[in-house]
């Protein structure tokens, strides 16, 4: 039954196209709105999850808590807590994801229902740097583990989920061409990345005191990104005024570079008025489904200047699975 309930949960898990690992699933609301489409989108928050390149530009210091359901009868919930930090060496960065299956109801032998905690994590830390003339630069480490409680489905036993506990890699590399516009009142620019992740070993995962290898996962889903985004900015008319409009186009192909996950190509626009209010939509077709997980969001900023903070609210939605997320985020441009 306990083993039942887990494969349920990866099965429903992977009609999103997704496994069981928090370090390859989006939780920001921004990203999941636009396709999950930022191998090549420079100075972003979300770089850390699919472009360590994409840190690079950054400046000040953000702070974000970002929640996603997922598409699962059980019902789980990915979170994830982030902190970026900009100096004159660098962009560093640290995530800490967190995919919670709550507790499962398991049928103990001789003593009724028990429930079953199962959840596992991933913590990453990541730097990047601009080495000029459009070229950045990033790399990544993360260290994936589990934890759960479960019991043997007829007799009763207590076992523990246990897992081995890799480090696994990331790399990643941007280049941006800057001012295709003729006009002095608007800036653009279009940006190229790659991005190769999870090198490493695989972990093994099953439950004392037996050995269960039909619950053994031998590696991690290893991805080549490569992506292509475009951004446009009308420039504040004067010192201390605001863009009072930006948009920004992005599009990715990931390729599935072992056994465990799909391809895909992704999509998303974004359009952003006075730095304010930001419209969002976006897709991701995969390889194993015959048509695209179209996505909504929309994003309020909030300015506190003389504090130097901003405070964002964003969410995003796919309405036919009933699929959610929501972020928050503060960001300080004091030194």
């Amino acid at each position: 039954m306990a083993l039942l309930i887990l494969v349920t949960t990866q099965c429903g898990l992977s009609q999103e196209g997704f496994n069981i690992f928090p370090f390859i699933i989006p939780a920001d609301a921004r990203s999941f709105a636009m396709g999950e489409s930022f191998a090549a989108l420079p100075s972003n928050p979300s770089g850390l999850l699919y472009n360590p390149a994409g840190l690079a530009g950054l400046s000040g210091i953000r702070a974000s808590y970002s929640q996603r359901s997922l598409a699962s009868e059980s019902k789980p919930i990915l979170r994830s807590f982030n902190v970026v930090t900009g100096t004159p060496i660098g962009v560093f960065a640290a995530q800490y994801n967190r995919d919670s299956y709550g507790d499962l109801p398991i049928t103990v032998y001789g003593s009724g229902p028990a429930p079953m905690s199962t959840y596992d994590y991933d913590i990453g830390v990541g730097y990047a740097v601009a080495l000029g003339r459009g070229f950045s630069i990033g790399g990544a480490v993360k260290y994936y583990s589990s934890h759960g409680l479960s019991v043997y489905p007829t007799i009763g036993y207590p076992m523990s989920s246990v897992s081995t506990s890799p480090f696994i890699y990331d790399f990643g590399l941007m280049y941006t061409f800057q001012r295709f516009h003729p006009q002095d009142v608007i800036e653009d620019s279009i940006t190229i990345g790659f991005s190769y992740q999870n090198i490493g070993s695989g972990t093994t995962t099953g439950l004392l005191p037996f050995d269960m290898a039909e619950y053994d996962i031998h590696e991690f889903p290893q991805y080549f990104r490569a992506g292509l985004s475009y951004a446009l900015r009308v420039v504040p008319r004067g010192d201390g005024d605001v863009s009072p409009f930006q948009a920004v186009f992005c599009g990715e192909y990931r390729s599935d570079q072992s056994t465990a996950a799909d391809d895909a190509a992704g999509f998303g626009m974004e359009f952003t008025i006075d730095e304010i209010v930001s419209l969002r939509a976006g897709g991701l077709f995969l390889s194993s489904d015959r048509g695209a997980h179209i996505r909504y969001g929309a994003g309020v900023r909030l300015p506190f200047r003389p504090l130097g903070l901003g405070l964002a609210l964003q969410g995003a939605v796919i309405p036919w699975y009933s699929v959610y997320a929501f972020s928050i985020d503060v960001r300080s441009d004091l030194p």
